[in-house]
């Protein structure tokens, strides 16, 4: 459930049928702030597409009140809200992580890291 091809598409049908135990639950909130927090780089943005979608699935109002559990999980304080706005295209963003990892193995490959 947690492989990063398919954690989205999990994720998305526990969404759909346990909306309010997830919203409801500190524990749920905070094992999927863990899975997502120990993935890799490349591993997250094979996952982001799908993490999205399945989010997408709650309305703002719920999407926010998710990041204020996550902010607690993690002992922040904070805007949730702010979490969840971003000037930039998600995918920009994706595709620059990509990069940065890009360049970052070859600098290993060629001894200059």
């Amino acid at each position: 459930m947690a492989a990063p091809n398919t954690l989205g598409d999990w994720l998305a049908g526990l969404f759909a049928l346990a909306r309010e135990d997830v919203l409801r639950s500190d524990h749920v909130v905070g094992v999927l702030d863990e899975l997502v927090h120990a993935m890799t780089e490349f591993d997250f943005l094979v996952a982001l597409p799908a993490l999205r979608l399945a989010f997408a699935y709650f309305p703002p109002l719920e999407r926010e009140a998710i990041a204020e559990r996550v902010l607690a999980h993690r002992g922040k304080s904070g805007s949730a809200r702010s979490l969840l706005r971003l000037d930039v295209d998600p995918l920009v963003v994706a595709e620059a992580m990509a990069l940065d990892q890009r360049v970052d193995d070859l600098l290993v490959r060629e001894g200059l890291s």
